[in-house]
């Protein structure tokens, strides 16, 4: 996927300059991590957002994985969170698909690669190695006025959870 100015964001296979970067289509830190692993005929990259593509003081969430697949599209915003810190990743995720240009950029990128007739699912998800209840998450949800797709339980001693089996 051509990315423009942002390509240097992406994450490779070796070499990355990115330390959120954990391989081709792995984000992760401080023992959390995700994954995304298409399947034959998809696509998808790692994109780095906190540090690279958004290098200010404003809110932004940590990564966002670009996804083609054979009959839809999805930009999936990432955030990495601690136990304690829960509410203050959905109010990151929702100031990036409100207020970031770059986000938008991003997204369509994604259109355009993919056919302008091809619509692009926006989602998001938060890796914690903490734990929230689904009323929390629906509060946090209504609150902030994002819906999460997942909230995923990772450490650095589980498995790291597989996004592909939430598209």
């Amino acid at each position: 996927m051509n990315l423009g100015a942002y390509q240097d964001c992406v994450c490779r296979r070796m070499g990355n300059t990115q330390a959120l970067c954990r391989g081709e289509l792995t984000l992760g830190e401080q023992g959390k991590q995700i994954r995304l692993t298409p399947k034959a005929g998809e696509r998808a990259v790692a994109v780095v957002l906190d540090g690279c593509v958004l290098r200010d003081n404003q809110p932004k969430c940590d990564g966002l994985f670009l996804w083609q697949g054979n009959q839809r599209n999805a930009a999936v915003l990432v955030e990495l969170k601690g136990a304690g810190d829960i509410p203050h990743a959905f109010e990151q995720l929702a100031y990036v698909k409100r207020q970031r240009p770059e986000y938008r950029a991003l997204v369509e990128s994604l259109r355009a690669e993919a056919g302008a007739s091809r619509r692009v699912m926006e989602k998001a998800v938060v890796i914690t190695n903490g734990m929230l209840s689904k009323l929390d998450q629906e509060r946090l949800e209504n609150h902030y006025g994002i819906r999460v797709m997942a909230v995923l339980h990772c450490e650095a001693s589980s498995p790291i959870p597989e996004l592909r089996n939430h598209l």
